[in-house]
């Protein structure tokens, strides 16, 4: 199975070295910019908790033609950049090819579909605290790791193969036979804290202590939105989301759409926040709170473009 992976970031670049390591060749990443130069030049460092490797490799390039056509793509870059990117692979795959993306948030699939409603489509959910630290370096944190897939559309044979894959790469990965909700219940996480640390310019420790019942009004809000759309996310799930942050992350720790502010750079605000927005209006659901918040960040974000 011939494999692109788009993007040689936290997740793309430890997805793709992983996999390399682990002795699976018929791969190519697609990079850019002066992370690949630097790639190009030392290799790919990569920092994984005590362990660090160097994958030098012809596997990294910058032309996304280079091994076409590919048999499984994995889109691993950010939300705003999924359209090009999709534009990008039309001569490069066949109608045969599998299509997953790791990028944040939720409705991928109907988003891939509009570019190749004949393609399969892997749906993916992962856990990982992993970034690029300087050009041709990554790191990732701690012991998180976890890759969620699922398909309705990809017999459970192909998706066992595409399981093993990872999992020989020490990429712990699981199918799941409810995706959506999976996907769904990282959402919920993500998509509450990206909104209100970058809001208030804040930890995620500190939206727990000092504004819980804010980021309360905020998670029922995108709860009634899931529910609206027939997701299955509970109560449990919002105190789940709670609990989380207040006893498995690191008081101080923040949000890459924080982050993305603080060094004014673009945001992944429409997948994280402005989505609730558009949907809840289109469900017929009060999303009010999470509307005050994507007024504010979107005049800070027109900004940073």
């Amino acid at each position: 199975m011939k494999i692109l992976i788009i993007g040689a970031g936290g997740v793309g670049g430890y997805l793709g070295a992983k996999l390399i390591e682990s002795g699976y060749l018929d791969i190519t990443i697609l990079a850019r910019g002066k992370h690949y130069d630097a790639i190009k030049k030392d290799g790919l460092c990569v920092i994984d908790e005590k362990n660090r490797f160097i994958v030098k490799t012809y596997h990294f390039t910058d032309n996304i033609r280079q091994n076409e056509p590919y048999d499984f793509v994995i889109i691993t870059t950010k939300s705003y950049d999924m359209s090009n990117v999709l534009e990008s692979l039309k001569k490069s795959i066949t109608q045969n090819t599998i299509l997953m993306t790791t990028a944040n948030g939720v409705g991928y699939k109907e988003k891939i579909k509009k570019y190749y409603p004949h393609n399969p489509i892997c749906e993916a959910c992962i856990y990982i605290l992993s970034n690029i630290v300087k050009k041709g370096a990554i790191k990732k944190y701690g012991g998180v790791f976890q890759l969620f897939i699922g398909s309705d559309e990809i017999k459970t044979t192909k998706l066992e193969k595409i399981a093993s894959l990872f999992n020989n790469a020490n990429l712990k990965t699981k199918i799941s036979k409810d995706i959506i909700t999976q996907c769904w219940r990282k959402y919920l996480f993500i998509s509450s804290f990206a909104s209100l640390t970058s809001y208030y310019d804040t930890s995620m420790g500190e939206i727990v202590k000092n504004h819980e019942s804010e980021l309360r009004d905020i998670l029922q809000e995108i709860i009634n939105v899931a529910n609206k759309k027939g997701i299955q996310l509970t109560q449990q799930n919002l105190e789940d989301s709670i609990v989380q942050a207040k006893e498995k992350i690191p008081y101080d720790s923040t949000t890459s759409m924080s982050l993305d502010f603080k060094n004014k750079k673009r945001s992944e605000i429409d997948a994280l926040t402005g989505y609730i927005c558009m949907e809840g209006d289109r469900l017929n659901v009060s999303v009010n709170n999470m509307k005050k918040l994507y007024k504010s960040l979107l005049l800070k974000d027109i900004k940073n473009i």
